[in-house]
């Protein structure tokens, strides 16, 4: 009741539908062109563009935005710099040799050998009900 009553409500409630949906398609997109990897760290980048455009806005409209906080700034800073440094080894997109995985080396069969004799998570006893 309240969003059909005010139009400014309304507005912005189509503006996000509208946003949510184009961000969606382009992430179908991008992941069917190139990979998930780009998607995810594409995704991260959104996090800092989104804090970036909240700053600008402030400098330029003062009621509005967020101003730039010396005090937890940096750390907000420090902690997108980690987010996508984590995920930059995560999807192996960099290598830092101090803390590589040690089965990065090892062969097929070294890896294989350490599931032989495992049980595999599906046995192939499931039916579907009708």
């Amino acid at each position: 009741s309240q969003m059909w009553n005010n139009p400014a409500i309304l507005g912005f409630g189509m503006i996000y539908l509208l946003s949510i949906s184009f961000y969606n398609y382009f992430g179908l997109s991008v992941t069917k062109s190139l990979t998930a990897v780009h998607r995810t760290l594409i995704d991260a980048c959104r996090t800092i563009l989104v804090w970036i455009i909240d700053l600008v806005i402030h400098c330029f409209i003062t009621s509005y935005g967020e101003a730039f906080d010396t005090t937890y700034g940096f750390l907000q800073i420090g902690g997108f710099v980690m987010l996508m440094l984590g995920t930059l080894l995560y999807n192996e997109v960099i290598y830092i040799r101090a803390i590589a995985s040690p089965r990065e080396n090892a062969s097929y069969a070294e890896i294989s050998a350490d599931f032989e004799g495992s049980q595999p998570l599906l046995d192939g006893s499931l039916r579907l009900i009708s």
